[in-house]
C-alpha cells in the first residue's frame, strides 16, 4: 500500500571519503584507539577476551532466513563538513556541504542488505520530492519499500555539523516519522510475523515500536533494538527484546546506573535476553544471563561517525537473523561501524558484505 509522488525528486551528493559504534570509554583487553592523522599498521583482529565468548549465543530457538524487517525513520540529510563544531551563539563557515539518506531506520535497512540480508522496511515518508527520493533509494539499495506510509507531511530531515575529528551534532525534524503509528504496522504485521529479525530503534513514535515489538515476540521472531535516541522506556519493551544495543551514554539513560556492567545487568533484569553495548574506538560489550565477553574494535582514521552505529545494528542483524552471536560476528559488527566512520556522510559511508570481508582479512595477515 504504497504510493510514490510524481515530482521529480532531489538527489543527494555522494562523499567518498572511509570507527567503529558510538563513542564510549570503557577499557577492554587489546583494544584499539582511533587516529585522526594516517591510517596504522594493520593490528591483528580483535578476539573475545574471555573463552565464554568464543561459543555462539543462541537468541532464538528456531534457525530462520527470512527477511530482515525495519521498522523505523527516514531522513534527508544536510551535511556541513567544519574544523570544529560551534560554540552556542557562535557563527562559523563551512569548509563543505554535502546532502545524503539518512535516517536510522533507512540506514540500519541499508547496512543489513549491503551485508547481505534481503531486507524489507515499515516506515513513513513525506508527500514531497523527497520522500520520493527516499523511496526510490531504499528500492536502489535491494530494498522491499513498498510498507512505507506516505504521509499528509513534510519528509523528515537532518541537520548534521561534522568537524576535523569526525565527531558530530545532529538537530532533527521528525516530519513524516512522526505520523507512523500503530495502526500502520498492524495492517502490515505480515511483514513482521514472516521475517527473520525485527530491527527497531526510536525515531519514530514509542508507541508504533511497542506494537512492532509485540508483533514480532507473539510470532517468535527475535527483536533487536537500538534505543538511539536515548528515552525512559518502559520495562515491557525490554522483556520483548532478543538484543538491545545501546552506547554507554544511552546504558546509563535506560538503567539509571554508572558502570557499564551494573547498567547491563539492569536491563537485563528488566527482561532483555541480551544486552550489547557499543563502545566506540573500545569495541563492546556483550552481556546474557550466563556471563559477558568483550570485543575489541579496530584502528580506523575517523571522518564522520555519524551511520557508525547504524552500520553495526545493520551487521547484527544478519547475523541475529541465523539465531546466534558470537564473538567472531561481534567483530564483523565491529568492522562494519569502523569503515563507516572513515567515509563522509550516512548511507554514503555504510559498507558492503565484500568490503568488511576484505577489510577484516587484511587485519588477520
Amino acid at each position: 500500500m504504497h504510493s510514490r509522488p510524481s515530482s521529480t525528486p532531489p538527489t543527494p551528493a555522494t562523499c567518498s571519503t572511509r570507527w567503529s559504534p558510538e563513542a564510549g570509554s570503557r577499557r577492554t583487553a587489546r583494544s584499539s584507539s582511533t587516529s585522526t592523522a594516517s591510517l596504522p599498521a594493520l593490528p591483528s583482529a580483535p578476539r573475545a577476551s574471555s573463552a565464554r565468548g568464543k561459543a555462539r549465543r543462541s537468541l532464538r530457538s528456531e534457525h530462520d532466513t527470512g527477511a530482515t524487517c525495519v521498522v523505523g525513520s527516514l531522513n534527508y540529510d544536510l551535511i556541513c563538513v567544519l574544523e570544529r563544531l560551534p560554540a552556542t551563539g557562535e557563527t562559523l563557515t563551512a569548509l563543505s556541504h554535502t546532502t545524503a539518506f539518512g535516517g536510522k531506520g533507512a540506514n540500519q535497512a541499508v547496512a543489513a542488505a549491503r551485508l547481505g540480508s534481503p531486507v524489507r522496511m515499515l516506515g513513513a515518508v513525506g508527500s514531497d520530492p523527497t520522500g520520493a527520493s527516499m523511496s526510490r533509494n531504499l528500492e536502489d539499495n535491494g530494498i522491499d519499500a513498498s510498507g512505507l506510509l506516505v504521509a499528509d507531511a513534510p519528509s523528515g530531515i537532518a541537520m548534521i555539523n561534522v568537524d576535523a575529528a569526525g565527531d558530530n551534532t545532529i538537530v532533527v525534524y521528525p516530519g513524516a516519522n512522526a505520523e507512523l503509528g500503530p495502526e500502520w504496522i498492524r495492517t502490515n504485521a505480515d511483514a513482521i510475523r514472516s521475517s527473520s529479525c525485527l530491527v527497531l530503534q526510536l525515531e519514530v513514535p514509542l508507541d508504533t515500536v511497542i506494537e512492532a515489538a509485540r508483533i514480532a515476540h507473539t510470532a517468535g521472531v527475535p527483536v533487536l533494538l537500538n534505543p538511539a535516541p536515548a528515552r525512559a522506556l518502559p520495562d515491557e519493551l525490554f522483556g520483548l527484546c532478543a538484543a538491545i544495543t545501546p552506547n554507554e551514554t544511552e546504558l546509563g539513560i535506560l538503567s539509571g546506573l554508572p558502570g557499564i556492567e551494573a547498567g547491563a545487568a539492569a536491563l537485563l533484569q528488566k527482561g532483555a535476553k541480551a544486552v550489547i553495548v557499543t563502545l566506540g574506538k573500545e569495541g563492546c560489550l556483550y552481556m546474557d544471563g550466563r556471563g559477558s565477553f568483550a570485543v575489541p574494535s579496530y584502528t580506523v582514521r575517523a571522518v564522520d561517525a555519524t551511520a557508525a552505529g547504524d552500520s553495526f545494528n545493520g551487521a547484527l542483524a544478519t547475523r541475529l537473523r541465523f539465531g546466534a552471536v558470537s564473538a567472531d560476528d561481534l567483530a564483523f559488527c565491529n568492522a562494519a561501524g569502523a569503515l563507516a566512520a572513515t567515509r563522509l556522510g550516512a548511507q554514503p559511508s555504510i559498507p558492503t558484505l565484500a568490503e568488511v570481508t576484505d577489510f577484516m582479512e587484511k587485519r588477520r595477515t
